[in-house]
């Protein structure tokens, strides 16, 4: 008898520890067009909906008698997924409704711990989220504890295209807000092509702390001035090099423009790394009086990593050392160590000519490539002779960068679409 009482008490407060708190007073719409304020209190196996009423009065409802919005809303809150945190694998979920509209895949880095304030990046694909995508990102996401969500039905719709991809954008960062513990200072956007386009758009209406695009560009009704820094990726050989360039150079300080060798692929998972760090660390430590929590996780994952990036790429790593060095505000033992492993990259030759054969490509960038991102037009088959000299000059005076060899070879080659 002692056990089964045992049993009951136990069950009863396991059932209270996963009991759903209930929604607060709203408005309700029926399908019929009917409106009710109250709060839902409980949502039954079969599906009806325990209402209270601001007066104290309880209705039992269908949920499929509410409207739809209503019904995904519910469904969300007395359903909502359980997100894995402290020693997780790292977890790619969806289909995910944010509401009626909006539907998104996200990715939850590996070791979230409950209750630590994540950055994010809402990720917005020129042809709707795609999982294989979001898979580019994992390691970026990893290294910084940072939550990835990418709005499936944000897409390239013609005109209208920044105007919805900011709306199902707004959903999605809504609904990662309610299951994340979100720093509010960390919201960050990205995208490829018109993606990029609709990030840069969705950052100056939201006011984030930064973006990452590929191939991402100013269009020419886009006006204001966009916050935070804006790490830019353009394939040496698509089309829209130059306006990756050109909106880079309208960002000034605030934004850098890195090459990197293809006609429309996504740069490799390796490169999307060190330019989302790049952008993160920025913010993150003009902001160091109120975001020490941030701070000290983001050395603690990124410093092991940038340690094994010294094995795999010496240039990359004094590139990315370099960036830190000179455009992040580092405090303490962090810039210590990352002022360490620089001048030590530095005994290298060919870290040296990686760090200033990148310097040349970004003023190659600023002057040359971005002369051409104001005419809004893929520039195919485009191939200036003196890009020809140009490259050839410094892949000659850079030869010892041997990673940079396959980008200025393609900068000399025609543009692709």
């Amino acid at each position: 008898m002692y056990y089964f009482l045992l049993a009951i008490f136990l069950f009863a407060i396991s059932s209270y520890a996963e009991a759903i708190e209930p929604t607060k007073l709203r408005i309700w719409n029926s399908k019929s067009g009917n409106k009710i304020a109250a709060k839902a209190s409980e949502m039954t196996q079969n599906g009806s909906i325990q209402l209270i009423t601001k007066d104290g009065r309880e209705l039992t409802l269908g949920i499929d008698e509410f409207s739809e919005e209503d019904q995904v809303f519910l469904e969300k809150h007395f359903k909502k997924k359980k997100i894995q945190f402290a020693a997780n694998a790292g977890t790619l979920g969806g289909p995910i409704q944010a509401d009626a509209k909006t539907s998104y895949f996200v990715y939850t880095p590996k070791n979230l711990e409950s209750g630590t304030r994540a950055p994010v990046m809402i990720w917005t694909q020129s042809d709707g989220a795609k999982q294989e995508t979001l898979k580019r990102f994992t390691e970026a996401a990893d290294v910084l504890g940072m939550v990835i969500a990418s709005p499936i039905e944000a897409r390239h719709e013609g005109q209208v295209t920044l105007l919805n991809n900011f709306g199902h954008t707004r959903n999605v960062l809504s609904d990662v807000k309610r299951d994340y513990n979100i720093s509010a200072h960390g919201i960050h956007f990205g995208g490829d092509k018109s993606g990029g386009a609709a990030a840069l758009y969705n950052s100056l209406k939201i006011r984030s702390a930064g973006t990452y695009t590929v191939s991402g560009y100013l269009t020419p009704s886009m006006t204001g001035a966009n916050q935070g820094h804006h790490f830019m990726a353009g394939s040496t050989n698509s089309s829209h090099r130059y306006m990756t360039a050109y909106a880079a150079a309208k960002f000034e300080e605030d934004a850098t423009h890195k090459l990197y060798f293809g006609a429309r692929e996504m740069p490799d998972s390796r490169d999307i790394t060190i330019g989302m760090i790049w952008m993160y660390a920025q913010g993150l430590y003009e902001n160091a009086s109120t975001r020490g929590d941030e701070i000290e996780t983001f050395e603690k994952r990124v410093l092991p990593w940038l340690k094994d990036l010294v094995s795999a790429s010496i240039g990359q790593a004094a590139y990315l050392t370099h960036m830190l060095n000179s455009d992040c505000r580092l405090k303490g033992r962090f810039k210590q160590e990352i002022e360490k492993i620089h001048t030590q990259l530095l005994q290298s030759k060919e870290a040296v000519a990686y760090i200033q054969g990148t310097d040349a490509l970004d003023d190659f960038s600023e002057t040359q490539l971005a002369r051409y991102g104001s005419h809004f037009k893929p520039l195919t088959e485009h191939k200036p002779k003196k890009f020809e000299r140009m490259m050839a000059r410094l892949e000659k005076t850079y030869e010892k960068a041997q990673d940079l060899e396959p980008v200025l070879k393609a900068l000399a080659k025609p543009t692709h679409r």
